[in-house]
C-alpha cells in the first residue's frame, strides 16, 4: 500500500461536483472549505485519505441529519455512482461493468477503486454462487460508504435483490458479505441508469 493514501481529483468531482451538484448548502459548503475543500474552486490534484473521510462526514451530516450515519453514508456511497457516471472515466469503468456482470466486476474491485485512488487493495472469497466475501484493506471510519458504492456497482452489472453487509470492520480495512440474483437483460437496461428506480428498489434496505 502506498505511504501517504491519497484521493484523486476525479473522486471529488465525481461526488460533490456532480452527484452533489445543487445540493449543498451555504452552511454545509463553509464547513468543508474549512476542513480544505472548496467546491467553487478549482479542485487539487489529489487528497489525503483523512481529509476525504472528513469531507464525507460533513456531506452525511449534512444531508443525512435525519437518520443513522451508516445509512446516510450507505446513501452517499450509492450517490457516488451517480455522479461517477456522469464523468468520462466513470462511464468507460460502468460500461466495463455491465460487460462483466457481477462476479466479475466483484474479482476487479481493485482496479476500479484504484481509479480514484491509490491504496485500495482487495481479495474475494466465493461462498456460493452469488454469495461472496470482499475484503477491503482501508475503507476509514464509515464502511458503509463503500459498501453502497458496491451495492450500486453491482446494480450496474446486473445484479438485483443485491445485500452489502459490513462485517470484521477494525477502523481501517473491512470484509463485505455479499449476495444477490441475477437480473433479467430487460431489467438491466431498464433500470441501468435509473437513479429514481435505484431508490425504489429499497437499496438501504441491505444494510
Amino acid at each position: 500500500m502506498a505511504d501517504e493514501l491519497l484521493i484523486f481529483e476525479q473522486t471529488i468531482e465525481a461526488l460533490f461536483l456532480r452527484a452533489l451538484a445543487g445540493r449543498l448548502k451555504p452552511d454545509c459548503k463553509a464547513r468543508l472549505r474549512q476542513a480544505g475543500l472548496d467546491v467553487d474552486q478549482k479542485l487539487k490534484p489529489a487528497y489525503s485519505f483523512q481529509s476525504w473521510m472528513t469531507f464525507l462526514r460533513i456531506a452525511t451530516d449534512e444531508l443525512y441529519a435525519g437518520i443513522p450515519l451508516e445509512e446516510g453514508a450507505f446513501k452517499l456511497g450509492e450517490l457516488y455512482i451517480e455522479g461517477f457516471r456522469e464523468t468520462m472515466l466513470g462511464r468507460a469503468v460502468l460500461s466495463l461493468l455491465r460487460v462483466l456482470g457481477p462476479r466479475r466486476a466483484l474479482a476487479r474491485a481493485t482496479q476500479s477503486f484504484r481509479a480514484g485512488n491509490n491504496y485500495t487493495e482487495s481479495r474475494l472469497t466465493e461462498l456460493a454462487p452469488a454469495q461472496f466475501e470482499l475484503w477491503m484493506n482501508e475503507v476509514g471510519a464509515l464502511p458503509s460508504f463503500t459498501a453502497g458504492i458496491i451495492h450500486a456497482g453491482l446494480r450496474v452489472a446486473g445484479a438485483q435483490n443485491i445485500r452489502v453487509e459490513p462485517t470484521g470492520h477494525d477502523g481501517h480495512g473491512c470484509t463485505y458479505r455479499i449476495s444477490w440474483k441475477e437480473a433479467s437483460v430487460s431489467s438491466v437496461v431498464v433500470g441501468s441508469g435509473d437513479s429514481k428506480a435505484s431508490k425504489r428498489a429499497g437499496s438501504i434496505n441491505s444494510l
